[in-house]
Parts: C-alpha cells; sequence; structure tokens
C-alpha cells in the first residue's frame, strides 16, 4: 500500500512539472500577450502563427485566444466585452518542446475581472453579423478568403450537390424530399452566430435560423458527427475548408453548383489538390474574407503595437522588423486564400462576383505553394527581370 502511494504522489508530482502545468499559468505572465477571440475556422492559423511568433526574436509575442462564433466575436469588440473565461495560448519550446499546431493548446489562467479583447477575427463580411457601422475607434481589416465546403463521410456515394438541392435539404427538412439527405438527425450544422452556417445560409438562399439540422458549437463536432456517422449516405455536414483540408482521410467534400451554373465545381481544381484554384476565379462561390477588429486611432491605425505587426503579417504587408519567417507562405499552408492571390471579389455575404485585380498581386507564389505554378509564371530575384512587372517572392507578378 505504501509503494503504490509512493507511486501515485510521484505521478502527480511528475505531472505537476511537466510542460503541461502550464494549465495553471496565469495568462498575464506570459511574455507579450495578445488576446484574441476568434471563430474557431482560424484556429490552425493562430497555432501556426503563434508558434513561429513566441519563438521569434524580431518581434516576439504569445498569442492567447478564445474560440467563438463570428458574430459573437464582432459584438464582443464594438461592446469592449472582456475575456472572462481561462483561454488558450501558444506556449514556447522551453513551456512545452513536444508541443506543435496539430496539437490541442494549452489553457492559462485569466484575471477574473476579465481582460479586454486586442482582437477580434470574424470569418465572415461583418455586415452578415451587424450591418451597422462599427463604433468610433473600431477599425475592421478584411483578410484571406476563407472557402466552406459541404461534407459527407468518406462511404457516401455522394460527390456533388446543387444549390437547390441544398436549398430543400436545408430549409424543409425530411420534407425535402431530397434523396438520400432525408434524415434531419443526421444534418450536422453550427449555430446561428458561426461564418460556416451563415455563409452556406447565404450561399443557398435559406436564412440561418431557419436550418434544419442538429446545431453544434464547434468545427470538430460537425466533423466527428459526419466521420463517423453509423448511416453514411444519409449524412451530410458543413465545415471550413482549411478544417476540411486537415481532416480528407475522415470526410469528404460535395462539388458545390451554384444558382444559375451549369456544373458543380469544388473549391480546388480537383477533388485531390489543394490548390484553391475554382474559389479564386470565381467557379466554386461559397466563401467569405476574414475580418480582422481592432481598436483604432483617429486615423485609423491600430494602437497596439504588436497587434499592428500580427495583422499587418497575415494582411501580406510589410512589416519592421521583417520576422524570420514568411507570413504568407503561412497564410497559405493553413487553406486560406490571400487577397493578393484572388481573381474575384464581392462586397457582402453570398453578393455577386466581379472581376479583381490586387494592388500587389502574389498569384504566381501562390499557385507555387498549393501545386505547380502556371507556364506564365516566371522565377525572379528583382525587378530588373520582370520586364516592367514587380518580383514578389520569388516570382514575376504584373504589378
Amino acid at each position: 500500500m505504501k509503494l503504490i502511494r509512493q507511486t501515485m504522489l510521484a505521478g502527480a508530482l511528475a505531472a505537476l512539472l511537466s510542460p503541461r502545468s502550464a494549465l495553471a499559468l496565469d495568462c498575464s505572465a506570459l511574455p507579450n500577450p495578445v488576446y484574441i477571440q476568434s471563430g474557431d475556422t482560424q484556429e490552425p492559423l493562430l497555432k501556426a502563427l503563434g508558434q513561429k511568433l513566441r519563438a521569434s526574436q524580431a518581434s516576439p509575442m504569445t498569442l492567447i485566444y478564445k474560440t467563438s462564433g463570428s458574430c459573437t466575436n464582432i459584438d464582443a469588440m464594438y461592446k469592449g466585452t472582456k475575456l472572462t473565461t481561462n483561454p488558450l495560448y501558444i506556449p514556447s519550446v522551453a513551456e512545452d518542446p513536444t508541443w506543435d499546431p496539430s496539437k490541442p493548446a494549452p489553457q492559462c489562467t485569466i484575471d477574473p475581472n476579465g481582460v479586454p479583447l486586442d482582437l477580434a477575427i470574424s470569418a465572415l463580411f461583418v455586415s452578415a453579423c451587424d450591418p451597422s457601422p462599427p463604433p468610433s475607434g473600431i477599425g475592421l481589416f478584411q483578410g484571406p478568403v476563407q472557402p466552406y465546403v459541404f461534407i459527407v463521410p468518406e462511404a457516401s456515394s455522394q460527390r456533388a450537390i446543387t444549390a437547390e438541392e441544398a436549398y430543400f435539404v436545408f430549409g424543409f427538412g425530411s420534407a425535402g424530399k431530397v434523396e438520400p439527405w432525408t434524415d434531419e438527425s443526421l444534418y450536422f450544422i453550427r449555430t446561428t452566430t458561426k461564418s460556416t452556417l451563415l455563409t452556406m445560409a447565404a450561399a443557398i438562399g435559406v436564412p440561418g435560423a431557419k436550418w434544419k439540422g442538429v446545431m453544434l458549437d464547434k468545427s470538430s463536432e460537425v466533423l466527428s458527427g459526419v466521420a463517423t456517422s453509423p448511416n453514411p449516405e444519409k449524412t451530410i455536414g458543413i465545415l471550413g475548408a482549411e478544417i476540411y483540408d486537415g481532416n480528407r482521410d475522415k470526410v469528404d467534400a460535395l462539388a458545390f453548383q451554384a444558382f444559375k451554373q451549369k456544373h458543380a465545381y469544388y473549391p480546388d481544381s480537383t477533388a485531390t489538390s489543394f490548390d484553391k484554384r475554382n474559389v479564386r476565379d470565381g467557379h466554386y462561390t461559397i466563401w467569405s474574407p476574414t475580418v480582422y477588429l481592432a481598436p483604432v486611432d483617429a486615423q485609423g491605425t491600430v494602437t497596439n503595437p504588436r497587434v499592428r505587426y500580427l495583422v499587418d503579417m497575415i494582411l501580406s504587408k510589410t512589416v519592421s522588423p521583417a520576422p524570420e519567417f514568411d507570413p504568407l507562405d503561412v497564410v497559405i499552408s493553413k487553406g486560406l486564400v490571400p487577397d493578393c492571390a484572388m481573381k474575384v471579389t464581392r462586397s457582402f455575404e453570398g453578393g455577386d462576383l466581379s472581376l479583381y485585380t490586387p494592388a500587389e498581386p502574389c498569384g504566381c507564389f501562390y499557385e507555387s505553394r498549393v501545386g505547380m505554378p502556371s507556364a506564365a509564371c516566371k522565377t525572379c530575384g528583382g525587378d530588373g527581370e520582370c520586364g516592367g512587372g514587380k518580383c514578389r517572392h520569388g516570382f514575376c507578378e504584373a504589378k
């Protein structure tokens, strides 16, 4: 019995001294903290960037974040709602040498009086949640594009869905009589504050509050519900594309045929590629921009220098001091499409698409990171090699 007690005590001490003892760490003790409230579809990016920023010598910071619905995040920034529940944070190598962005982030203990948010992240147009102008002192910064997908279990034989079919499936449920999706208990969707639901709602013309199905709080719950369904053929769900991209071994995406289209398209050029070609050129229509909300001064400049540095990096702007990594490469690696790689744009959720030319294009670099750049793309070492164009990220761009 004595040996058992000693073993248990040793185990308890080991747990307290392990890297995961950071669960009890005071958030305010973390170096250069940035407090963020974000949609969970953006968590992969926060983890990847956060790990690099935590180790950075140029501009080190600790990303401390809570995930919530985009509409909730917008409301929190507009109203100055403090963070009062224990958030997650990105650990340093010293705190946890085994941690990487594929693993859950540890928690820290928040001040019980709450901490003001430095940054809120929405994964859809702010107007979809609140059409009124932002309060004075709050700036909105449009970031990379986030596609969304309908998903089915790998065992499903379904490969595509039309907007009309989705309208009857999610608008009428069993009464819609769209085979094989006639069991509402096997529709795995999100709640009405989430960008995933609201973006999909705009794409198929069914208001978010009227959707049929099982409303779930987290993307991981949707993924699990679809992947483990006992009736794969009748199961369907909705998910952010970057969450899907990291879990293609568990579920399949459906090609989508929008209203007035004659063919269905994947976000990517094929079911197995990661190039987001059909998002970039307008063939795949279910997407929204990410939007970063932060306190600003009278000139519209983000007041917190660490937040300004972080947002500028994500928006592909030049930052000083230059980081030891390429932020654009990190954004692309997480399944988002940077604005500089887009060829179409829209001004509101589900709005018509129009042709778009970014001020500083990065299409060739983007293509080089997700597959094979087109034949027109030329590598370069400086502007002089680009015939009047600009050399960006090692490729000649038109301007």
